[in-house]
Order: structure tokens, then sequence, then C-alpha cells
């Protein structure tokens, strides 16, 4: 009697093209499918919950609202069953015979005339929704019956082929059943244990439940669709443990929603380690994007910024596409969108934490700076609300840190600059001569110990209107009231030795001069004002040896006792061998403190010469007490 109501059907052409592909390319997630199936169980069951609420002429209003999924392992027959809203005749072939969607077409355009079609990646490029079964199957059956108590239950079949059958069945109850024959090498989705993972990595936020053979699958609470008011902290503490399979609690979350402009709910968890953080390797993405509490991607890329990698947690927008019509969530206008939101929020959470809790933050910072330091590099339009979370040492906060606003609010009316100094660590930065004016004369300057800083500061370029400037290149004097009146016959012979310095060094610097900042250093290299810093040049030396730093001023200091006396040697011998020797070992000191040194044998080799001179002239000496002794 069946026989007589069947019909045949020829799929969309389209589809044709979509199955073909399916079937034939080698496809590395065919698990996939399981989570398209479970979608569509979903959806039909929040349809007819809808329903429920609002209509009479539901049949088996008492049912529960689950999905089963069971085995035929004889016949290789996965099984997935809902107690949904179910088909009609109409819906099967508008559902099942046709892609809504023209981008669908227009790809399959397109990936037609590639040649390795086998290396495109098919989920979340196209709707593919349930006809992604066919990547497993040899033939689909599904036995569907619409809601109403009038309405009849029907049999649809394919072999994915070119067609597909319908017709009159019989079914109880409403809602959809879908057999997969399974092909013999598929087999593995007849396994329980390989049906829960594929529920645990897509489906375990599904806000209806789900058995497998009549057990009970463990669905975790989508709390984050949750309003804020009816959540305590323990609810986080135990979701965040759940979700990421760890047993620490987190360092912070944020919990968000929002309707406007775009729909969508988050909960983001700041860890307290990071494995980066203790050497290992680039820590993947911590943030899965959902839709209606199915997983879209794992470790989202789109969804969150690189440099916000160490952030875990779930996003979930009902707006992006899902069940039959699945498009690409790569560069949506909508998870742009969500995208800044989040973003702009996650950044203010912190910064309100580095306001109110400064043991925590910089439990944060310990972990985390660098990741921050990343995104002002990279995220240009967020570099200004990341720069609030970057704190520093600086030489009036040694042992605690400062960030830019108590700098900035600490800044003496006049100075229109935010001075830093450099260096590998905290002792070799105090030790940079071309602080002592700035001590001096009382001026904080910020101390860089991280080789990200320096990049961090020339990305930004300043601070609320106030200018990044190193310390080597500020325009910078020490006046004292009290200063006696330098010799004029010494500063004239200063004078000749400045010039002797100039020929002496020719191209190694752009200029010698006397320094009017340095209190107790002999001299230093002051570098150009609109320069890169040292920092960079290094950098850009290790990308491209024939990489020349820029040439800095030498500057010297006629109070300081070496100066003096090499001055002396200059007038009484003004070309002594020695005195050369000594010259350059003190502007190769300055190069070797700065890493501008190319030639370091040279170096090494008058570094020797002078010690020789030296133990000589002790040698001497000594052979004349021992003279007078006898």
């Amino acid at each position: 009697m069946a026989q007589q109501y069947r019909k045949k059907y020829e799929f969309q052409s389209e589809i044709k093209q979509l199955l073909d592909i399916l079937v034939y390319s080698l496809y590395k997630d065919k698990e996939v499918f399981v989570r398209e199936l479970i979608s569509n169980a979903v959806d039909a069951l929040n349809k007819v919950q809808f329903e429920l609420m609002t209509s009479s002429r539901v049949e088996d209003r008492d049912e529960e609202l689950r999905i089963n999924i069971s085995f035929d392992r004889d016949r290789k027959k996965l099984i997935i069953e809902d107690t949904g809203i179910g088909m009609t005749r109409k819906d099967l072939m508008e559902n099942i015979g046709t892609i809504a969607h023209s981008g669908t077409i227009d790809f399959l355009k397109k990936l037609s005339k590639t040649k390795e079609r086998e290396k495109v990646d098919l989920i979340g490029k196209f709707g593919v929704g349930f006809y992604s079964a066919f990547m497993a199957a040899e033939q689909v059956h599904i036995y569907t019956k619409y809601f109403t108590k009038e309405s009849r239950a029907y049999l649809w079949k394919s072999t994915g082929d070119t067609n597909y059958t319908i017709e009159p069945t019989v079914k109880k109850k409403r809602g959809t059943r879908i057999e997969v024959f399974l092909k013999d090498d598929q087999k593995e989705f007849l396994e329980k244990h390989r049906i829960e993972a594929i529920l645990l990595k897509y489906s375990r936020f599904v806000p209806f439940p789900i058995y497998i053979e009549n057990e009970k699958f463990r669905v975790a609470e989508a709390i984050w669709t949750q309003p804020r008011s009816s959540l305590k902290k323990k609810d986080y503490i135990e979701f965040y443990k759940f979700f990421s399979n760890v047993q620490e609690e987190p360092e912070t979350y944020v919990h968000l929603s929002s309707d406007a402009p775009v729909q969508f709910s988050a909960i983001l968890f700041v860890p307290r380690s990071s494995m980066e953080d203790i050497g290992f390797f680039r820590s993947p993405p911590g943030v899965d994007l959902y839709s209606r509490k199915v997983l879209i991607q794992k470790n989202s890329r789109d969804i969150m910024p690189e440099y916000l990698r160490f952030v875990k947690g779930v996003i979930d927008s009902e707006e992006i596409p899902l069940n039959i019509s699945r498009e690409t969530v790569q560069n949506d206008i909508k998870i742009n969108r969500i995208k800044k939101h989040i973003i702009k929020k996650l950044i203010a959470k912190l910064v309100q934490i580095k306001k109110d809790d400064r043991e925590q933050y910089l439990r944060i910072w310990g972990h985390f700076n660098k990741h921050i330091k990343e995104g002002i590099i990279s995220d240009f339009e967020n570099k200004d609300r990341l720069s609030q979370l970057l704190i520093f040492h600086s030489s009036k906060n040694k042992e605690e840190y400062t960030d830019l606003d108590s700098y900035r609010g600490r800044m003496p009316e006049g100075q229109k600059e935010i001075y830093y100094a450099s260096g590998p660590d905290m002792k070799a930065i105090e030790k940079n001569p071309a602080l002592e004016a700035f001590m001096k004369k009382d001026i904080e300057v910020l101390y860089l110990d991280d080789p990200l800083d320096e990049f961090v500061l020339e990305h930004l370029r300043e601070y609320k209107e106030k200018a990044f400037k190193m310390v080597e290149s500020a325009e910078i004097e020490v006046k004292e009231e009290d200063e006696k009146k330098k010799s004029k016959a010494y500063m004239e012979e200063v004078k000749k030795f400045v010039t002797y310095l100039k020929d002496l060094y020719g191209e190694k610097v752009a200029d010698v001069r006397v320094s009017k900042r340095l209190v107790d250093s002999p001299c230093m290299l002051v570098h150009p004002s609109r320069g890169p810093s040292v920092q960079m040049e290094r950098i850009m030396k290790m990308a491209d040896k024939e990489y020349q730093f820029s040439k800095k001023v030498f500057e010297i200091n006629p109070d300081n006792k070496l100066i003096k006396e090499m001055v002396r040697v200059h007038k009484n011998d003004p070309k002594s061998q020695s005195l050369n020797q000594l010259a350059f070992q003190m502007l190769d000191n300055m190069m070797l403190r700065e890493g501008m040194v190319e030639d370091v044998d040279s170096v090494v080799f008058r570094i020797q010469d002078i010690m020789l001179q030296a133990a000589q002239k002790i040698r001497t000496s000594s052979g004349k007490k021992t003279t007078e002794e006898k």
C-alpha cells in the first residue's frame, strides 16, 4: 500500500554537487555530522517547546523533550531521534531537498573549479547541516511526524546520489528519527564511547537531555545564558573547572550579555597560570564559539584577538547561522561587533582590578604582561585602552610598580614628556650615565627591563598627550646656583681635547661635545631625538646583518677625574699613542654598554695592551722601591 504513495524526487542541482563533494572528499572531521544532527534535533525541540506554550494543537503534550541515540550494530545503523516538532511532506522537500542560502551556490561554483577539492575544509564554509551525514553514510532514512494530532508520518530515503523518495509510514509519536546506515569504514560511530566523546566536544551544553542507549549523558548547564543576578561566585568557579577540566579556580571572570547591536552572551575567565609563562609552546586560543549552546568553533581564532589567547570561556550568539544553513563565521559583521564589545569590556575589567585590587592585578600582570604588550603593538584600535594596564618600576618606585596615570600625576608643571630608561635589568638601568641629570633634578624616570617595553612605548608614542622620551635623547641640563666657575684656561684645554676626539673618532660618531647633563660619569652616548632606540637597532641588526647603527653624539664630563687626566695628557703630549688607546677604549666602553660593538676582537686586543702598559708601570714602580730599600 505504501508503494502506491511513494514518490521519487530529484535533488536540487546544487545538492547533487554538495553530496558529491561530501561523499568523495577526504574530509578530516567526519565526526561533525553527529553535531549537525544533534543541532537539528535541538532546533526541533526548541520549536515544539514554543508550540507547547502557545498552542493547544500539540500532540503528546506530556512527552519528555529529549534526544535519544541508539545503535543497530547488525545493520550498521546509528539512530538519532528527537521528540521535537517533526516535519510535513512539504518540510521534507524544502529542508532536505533545497539549499536555502545563495552563498552556498556561489561557493559550490568556485569549489567545482579547484583541482584539489579534497583539501578544502567544507564544514563551516557553507550550509551543510543534514547533508554532512552522507560523509559517513551509505544511505539515510528519516522517519518524521509533525507535532499536530492530525498530521501524517513520512519516511524520507536517499542513498546520496541524485534523488530521494518520500512515502507515508507509521510513527506513533511526534518528532524525527534519523537512521544513518554507516559505510564499512565508518563503524567507529557505532561505539558508545566515540559518540560520547563527540557530544562532550560539541554538544555538552545543549538545553535538552540526551540519552545514549537509554543512559542519560551528562550535559552541563549553560550558565552564560542565565542572568548574573541568579548566579553566585561558586557557580562560576564550578563551571570554569568543568569547562577547562582543571582543579584550580580562575583568577577572575567577566559575564557579559547584550541584545544590541548583536545578541550574545559570554563568560570569560582569566586563569591563574599560563603554559607560556613557564616556557611551554604558544597557547592556542581559549575561547569557544557557540550558537544556541552548540559548539561552532573550538578555540576560535575569529572571536578573540591572538594576544588574548590566554582568556578562556564561552561566547554564544543565536544570530550566528546554524542548523541546515550553517554559514562561515569568518569576517562576519556580527562576529566583529561581538569581538569589539567583548575586548572593550574585558580590558575595562582588568583596569578596574588594577585600581581596586593591586595584589590580584600584580598576579595577572606577572603571568600575562607579555600578552598585554603584544596587544598594544598589534591592536591599533584598542592600544590606548590597553596602555592603561601598563605598569613599570621607576626611579621613584624601585620596589613597587607605577602606572602611567600615576607617573603623569606626579609630573611637575612644565614637564612635557614621560622619560624612560631601558636595560636588561634594574641594576644595569641604574648605572646608565644618562640618568644622572634626572636624579640631580628629581625627575622621575620609568625603568624598562623587558625587551618588549621599548616596542610598546615606541608604538604608543604618547600617553594622554605626553610624549615618551628615552633619557639618552632628552634635552636636559644640570644647573646649580652655587656651581663654581670653571677655570677658563682648563676649559680652553677641554675644547682642544674635544677637537682631538672629533678627529680621532671620525665617522664613528656624529659629534663630540661637552656635556651639560653628566654629574659623575666621564662620558655617554646621546641618541638622535627622532632616531630609533638602541634596543630597536639591535633587533634590526639581528634581522639584517648589513644594518648599520646610527651615529651617536659623544659627550664628555669635564669635571670627571678620568677626563681631567686625559685632558692633562693631551696638553702635555697631543700625539700620545697611549692617549689614543684610552680615548678609543672610552668610546668602545659606551658602545659595549649599548651593545653596538661589532669588532669585539679589536676591543679585547686594545684592553690587553692597556693592561700590559699598566702592568709595566707597576713593575717599574716596584723595581724602584726595591733599589731604594737596598
